[in-house]
């Protein structure tokens, strides 16, 4: 039997929490501390499930390897108390100072993606009918393929939706020349006004953008 078919695909579930955020955190939060990268990627994750309206999770041995979140104009978010639980981990971490600043830096982000998005949303454009929320794959899972297959579902998923397009939200950490071999293209670009504590804002070169895809 081979790794890909030792692989179990299904929709994400409440108890898949603890582990996705062990993931995203340990992806996309390397530099934080185990307390602050726990805090700000629970917080994270929490705050894009409140928004999910479809999921596919894979796994092998119980482990996660992958998650792809969409949130969908016009379809119902199924309410399992995410944006609940993300206010009340939010006023759990205010309460540590290195843990506050943690969060803030990587919700800052998030929260100048969501301004990026809502000025995209404005100019009704192609993509308007979803966003990838999340899209993650552990390092564990190198090989086997499973970004472009988790992106392939969620892409197969709006197709039978009746979806006409579809964007997403990234910046210069990512790899954006996946997105761009997928048929993305490039909508909105910003320089960030966002940043890690220490940087200079004045020097510093990081950009967030939008891509595109009509489907």
């Amino acid at each position: 039997m081979t790794q890909t078919e030792k692989l179990t695909w299904r929709p994400f579930a409440p108890e898949d929490f603890e582990g996705a955020a062990e993931l995203l955190g340990r992806t996309w939060l390397p530099e934080f501390d185990e307390a602050a990268q726990r805090a700000a990627s629970q917080i994270e994750l929490a705050h894009y499930l409140s928004q999910t309206t479809w999921s596919l999770l894979a796994e092998r041995a119980g482990e996660i390897l992958g998650v792809v979140l969409l949130a969908e104009r016009g379809r119902e978010v199924t309410d399992d108390g995410w944006a609940e639980l993300e206010s009340r981990l939010s006023r759990a971490a205010e309460k540590d100072e290195a843990l506050a600043e943690a969060v803030r830096t990587e919700m800052d982000g998030v929260r100048e993606e969501a301004e990026l998005e809502r000025e995209y949303a404005a100019d009704g454009p192609v993509g308007a009918d979803a966003a990838v929320k999340l899209l993650i794959v552990s390092p564990d899972a190198k090989g086997l393929g499973l970004g472009g297959r988790l992106f392939s579902a969620a892409l197969d998923h709006l197709r039978e939706a009746g979806a006409s397009g579809y964007h997403l939200l990234t910046d210069d950490s990512c790899d954006v020349g996946f997105y761009e071999h997928k048929g993305l293209a490039q909508a909105k670009r910003r320089r960030s006004r966002a940043y890690w504590p220490g940087v200079d804002p004045e020097k510093d070169e990081f950009y967030v953008y939008v891509y595109e895809q009509a489907l």
